[in-house]
């Protein structure tokens, strides 16, 4: 098949591909095949039906249309890799004749694609990246945060519980003067000030004493579930007990406990070396972000409204998704907000414009820097995915295979893209005496 290439504005080519009769030869062949494997004729085996029966059976007309879809959906895949052209929308098809045996068969297509990217310079860039150096106080922080992490809560006598201590409760809720499922619990724990609970028990609790009981009044949220949403609610509270951490000394016995060294001063040596690796990380993943940020401000590329929405799309799918994790939906959290699905969808364009810009950026220096990915750092990364797989039905596994293959693909390939860009960039130290020190 041969294709002729003429650029349009906004992104749109216009294709003229030209079937020859041999093409055309070889797409009625298809069609009389595939056609052929579906019928069931006495006296026939599947797919081995003489091409006049299938004629007789289906019509000269419907065999002609089959081919002739299964040839323009082959021309139109053959002109797009011809001209390494990347579509974003479906194609609005032009066919003004017949499929003919022994002629040639045109058909033209209209189609938007991927808009043109033209780079500013990627290589050498000058970004900052501070050295990382771990302080006595951040080390300090860290080992009272594993003291925390592994203190002991024990029961105290105390007079009434403050902010930090923990408290054992019994209570039952009731609304509307009934009580409720989930509404009651014995030996609940809580901690006070830490915020996980109704704000009214916050409010209350600091105010009891051990042995007291009380009726707490809330509000439930309006994200409660739906028979509790918007109500008012008592609570009959009892406070049993007041506990407090008590914080493990740091010791030899303590470094033990943890794995991390035979005495004090392992430990601390360990835990230097964690933060520092963290640090490091950090600073990395703030370097790589600057350097692609760099780039992409310095190359030129023409967002279109086509790939303006159907990156808004996912980007509402992706935000829809990660509220329903939470037992919310997008309708109550517009409410809560105030706004309307417009409005939080305008709001959301300049993330979804720089996403399209740095992918599309990323994508050309690829091309251009012959950056590619092989089969088999895909498949190490599917292995990751496998047990997932396994789960999903075996008519919608191979559909699903395909879609995260794609995915791990283009991920790799804009990882990669950004490890090449930040192994050429150049890091200098934050500004010393109003210049910039290189490393």
């Amino acid at each position: 098949m041969e294709s002729n290439l003429t650029k349009l504005e906004n992104n749109q080519v216009y294709l003229e591909v030209v079937a020859s009769p041999q093409d055309v030869e070889a797409a009625v062949a298809t069609a009389c095949r595939e056609i052929g494997n579906k019928l069931s004729l006495p006296g026939f085996r599947p797919g081995r039906i003489p091409r006049h029966i299938i004629e007789q059976r289906v019509g000269r007309d419907f065999l002609y249309q089959e081919a002739m879809e299964e040839l323009v959906s082959r021309g139109y895949l053959h002109a797009l890799h011809e001209h390494k052209l990347h579509p974003v929308a479906e194609p609005e098809l032009e066919i003004e004749e017949k499929l003919e045996e022994e002629k040639e068969f045109v058909f033209k297509a209209k189609v938007e694609v991927l808009p043109e990217v033209k780079l500013g310079e990627y290589k050498g860039l000058q970004v900052k990246k501070a050295p990382v150096n771990i302080t006595d106080e951040q080390l300090e922080e860290e080992i009272q945060h594993l003291q925390q992490q592994y203190a002991e809560l024990v029961t105290v006598e105390k007079e009434q519980p403050e902010k930090g201590d923990f408290v054992v409760v019994d209570f039952d809720g009731y609304v509307d003067g009934e009580p409720f499922p989930g509404g009651a619990a014995q030996g609940f724990m809580m901690e006070i000030g830490a915020g996980r609970f109704f704000p009214e028990f916050e409010k209350e609790l600091p105010e009891m004493r051990v042995g007291e009981e009380k009726e707490i009044k809330v509000n439930f949220p309006k994200d409660s579930r739906p028979d509790l949403a918007g109500k008012k609610g008592v609570f009959k509270v009892k406070l049993q007990e007041i506990k407090v951490r008590e914080l493990p000394a740091v010791d030899d016995e303590f470094a033990k406990s943890l794995g991390l060294g035979e005495n004090v001063a392992e430990l601390r040596e360990i835990v230097r070396k964690g933060l520092q690796n963290q640090a490091e990380l950090a600073a990395e993943r703030e370097f790589q972000r600057v350097v692609v940020e760099k780039v992409v401000a310095g190359s030129e590329v023409a967002v279109s409204e086509t790939l303006l929405q159907r990156e808004l799309d996912h980007l509402l799918h992706e935000f829809e998704h990660d509220l329903a994790h939470r037992g919310i939906k997008l309708e109550q959290y517009l409410e809560e907000a105030k706004k309307s699905k417009d409005e939080f969808a305008k709001e959301l364009r300049p993330t979804a414009e720089k996403r399209i810009k740095t992918e599309l950026v990323l994508f050309s220096i690829a091309d251009k820097e012959g950056i590619a990915v092989t089969e088999e750092e895909i498949n190490k990364r599917k292995e990751f995915f496998q047990p997932h797989l396994e789960k999903v039905a075996k008519r919608d596994r191979q559909r699903q295979e395909e879609l995260l293959t794609d995915g791990i693909r283009t991920n790799l390939l804009k990882e990669k893209t950004v490890r090449f860009l930040t192994e050429k960039a150049e890091p200098v130290l934050p500004e010393e005496n109003g210049e910039a020190v290189e490393k």
